[in-house]
């Protein structure tokens, strides 16, 4: 590979050598190298819209190529103001507890906040059902799903609680960066779903946590997610590394 590429193009290398057909669309969309929706092209329909789990990797999907309107996206929006519990929450499992819970509502509606296809008392009662378990031990301790779910949401939906929220969402962030609990490219998919180069709360300067993840690639231009991770796990956090790379730090 030549000297001269840059570390997005590295990662998208990666990808596009181990990576499936959905993989590989989706590094190349986030290069510019095709357009976004021929990433949704390698879904099926119907399977993209099976149960909360699917909406949710479709709805990732989408957000991470920056197409919140996508067709798709809207039937999703859709299927899921149905779903919704009477309590304002999502699981993806029907014994679900309220930690996993937290988590899915957090992540879908975060994601529903950015399309045009959501109606506001959808995203009201996920906002309350959040608020209402809101306790910043449910953050501490290197809980790095609950601060993403709680971030993502908070960052772009309107609560009178967010800027509370997220002032624990950033420092409980830091301090996992800090202590390593939390690698960059965690760290970075974070900012990358709150679409933000900062946070309240967290004193992580872009560019620190730009070389912290240049730190993190390796040789063959992939991300590891932890000691002995299998091929399809490196590709996934690879393609999380390049959401940041190719995203955040070129705007």
């Amino acid at each position: 590979m030549s000297p001269a590429s840059t570390p997005a193009e590295r990662a998208a290398a990666f990808v596009d050598a181990r990576g499936d057909e959905l993989a590989r669309r989706r590094a190349a969309a986030l290069l510019g190298r095709c357009e976004p929706g021929r990433a949704l092209e390698a879904l099926d329909a119907d399977a993209a819209l099976a149960d909360v789990g699917a909406m949710r990797r479709l709805l990732a999907l989408c957000d991470d190529l920056r197409i919140p309107d996508a067709a798709l996206a809207g039937r999703a929006a859709r299927e899921l103001g149905s779903a919704q519990a009477a309590d304002g929450s999502w699981a993806e499992a029907a014994d679900a507890g309220v930690d996993a819970r937290l988590v899915t509502t957090g992540m879908l509606a975060g994601y529903l906040a950015k399309t045009p296809f959501v109606r506001p008392e959808t995203l009201a009662a996920a906002g309350d059902f959040l608020a209402g378990h809101f306790r910043p031990e449910r953050l501490q301790g290197g809980r790095w799903l609950e601060i993403a779910a709680y971030a993502h949401y908070f960052a772009n939906a309107p609560h009178e609680h967010a800027d509370e929220v997220l002032q624990w969402c950033g420092r409980e962030l830091e301090r996992g960066f800090r202590t390593r609990a939390f690698d960059a490219v965690r760290t970075a998919r974070v900012f990358a779903w709150c679409d933000a180069l900062a946070l309240p709360g967290a004193r992580i300067d872009a560019q620190e946590l730009w070389l912290a993840l240049i730190s993190e690639q390796g040789p063959d231009g992939g991300f590891v997610p932890a000691a002995g991770a299998a091929t399809h796990e490196r590709v996934a956090h690879s393609l999380d590394a390049l959401v940041a790379l190719a995203r955040l730090w070129r705007r």
